[in-house]
């Protein structure tokens, strides 16, 4: 078996590393492993053509080929693989409607979590800076996650 690994050239060491750094990566994605896959593939090919014939110079090519391709492609490869998202969380989660007035239907104490308003046909948790009963017409200022926050609708 040791004759098998001896007769193989450092080309062909280099290949098999890295198509091993490339199958890896899919049992352990993040997308970091799949560069040193590349460095290992650009070394093999500066072997094959004869531009580093020691392995000092080889470990040179596969570090710094894999570190700068790690570096810089990282985040573009990444987003060609991911896709890219607009806005922020609350963007992606839904779209409230600031300035709409709706109805309270249980206490909303301020400070606290808890009060309900109904928005959009169901209840939705609501906090304000002030004491709001039900039956009492608030309007939405804005959101934290899931919880409106609600003024109330001061009657004229």
């Amino acid at each position: 078996m040791s004759s098998f690994f001896e007769s193989l050239s450092p080309e062909i060491i280099w290949i098999i590393l890295g198509i091993i750094f490339i199958f890896v990566e899919f049992f352990i994605p993040g997308l970091v492993i799949a560069f040193f896959g590349v460095g290992a593939l650009i070394t093999a090919l500066t072997t094959w053509i004869k531009l580093t014939t020691s392995l000092t110079s080889q470990l040179l090519v596969f570090i710094l080929s894999s570190v700068l391709f790690l570096v810089f492609l990282r985040k573009y490869v990444k987003r060609t693989f991911l896709g890219r998202t607009k806005g922020d969380e609350s963007e992606r989660n839904f779209n409230i409607e600031i300035g709409k007035i709706i109805p309270v239907v249980e206490f909303i104490q301020p400070g606290e979590v808890g009060g309900k308003v109904r928005y959009m046909g169901t209840t939705w948790s609501a906090s304000a800076s002030e004491p709001i009963a039900p039956g009492d017409s608030v309007e939405i200022i804005g959101n934290d996650g899931l919880t409106l926050i609600v003024e109330k609708v001061k009657k004229e």
